[in-house]
């Protein structure tokens, strides 16, 4: 019996593979098979699955497939892979294949079963949140002067929609909504998350300008079977950066600083 059932899922298998392997159109001699038709699809984004899910939509893939297979032949037939700028985007892209697998990699060790888990756990308090708002300004001078009339109890959400710089959080009053450390720049996050519920930092220089900021609600790290998926990316990308620090350590790096500093 036990060898009976063995052999079916050796035949069922072997019936699914001959199906996939199925040729559906070809080009000078080149099959395009089942399988190659399916990844397309699969790869498709959500809202163009529905389109394709019609006789004509499948052969509209299937035609998209037929001309990059045609386009492939002629460039190898030109030799298109012996010029040089051809050459050097065909190398980045092997590099890019080769450093998206090895972050998998990396990934999937620590990632499995409950490692994610635990590694939250452990971290747990670097994803906390703040909500909080700015006001930004291009000079000290300009910030000092609005943390002046901050201090002498002007509205911070008034302010900010009269004088901010920022033209997404400048006319909501400065609010910048919820965010952990890693998603706000790092000088306004160092800030957030030293101040607190309606305190008003000192002006703060970054790239943008100055900033003052202002925390109106703390919010607690999430229990792990709660976290929505733009934290739950977070953490990986977390888990990711200290594979990635790991290596840097096992391995010489050098920074020209001083070159760095005279890039424009």
């Amino acid at each position: 019996m036990r060898n009976g059932i063995l052999i079916g899922i050796i035949i069922a298998g072997w019936i699914a593979g001959t199906a996939l392997a199925e040729e559906l159109a070809s080009v000078n001699g080149t099959a395009i098979t089942t399988e190659t038709f399916m990844k397309k699809l699969a790869d498709l984004p959500p809202n163009a699955k529905d389109s394709i899910n019609t006789p004509e939509g499948r052969r509209e893939v299937l035609d998209i497939l037929i001309a990059r297979e045609l386009l492939y032949q002629e460039a190898v037939k030109r030799r298109l892979e012996k010029e040089k700028e051809i050459q050097v985007k065909m190398a980045e892209a092997r590099r890019t294949v080769l450093v998206e697998a090895m972050m998998d990699r990396l990934l999937a060790a620590k990632i499995s079963g409950d490692a994610l888990k635990n590694y939250y756990e452990t971290h747990r308090n670097e994803f906390r949140e703040v909500r909080a708002s700015h006001i930004l300004v291009e000079t000290a001078e300009e910030a000092k002067s609005l943390k002046t009339q901050l201090d002498s109890g002007v509205d911070f959400a008034e302010l900010a929609r009269r004088a901010s710089k920022d033209t997404r959080s400048g006319p909501a009053g400065g609010d910048l909504g919820y965010f952990t450390k890693a998603r706000m720049i790092p000088e306004i996050a160092a800030a957030a998350f030293g101040l607190r519920v309606n305190q008003i930092s000192d002006p703060i220089k970054s790239s943008y300008g100055y900033h003052l900021v202002k925390v109106t609600a703390l919010r607690d790290s999430m229990r792990f079977e709660e976290l929505p998926a733009t934290i739950l990316d977070e953490v990986k990308r977390a888990v990711l950066q200290e594979e990635i620090k790991a290596l840097r350590a096992a391995n010489k790096v050098t920074v020209n600083t001083e070159r760095l500093k005279q890039l424009h």
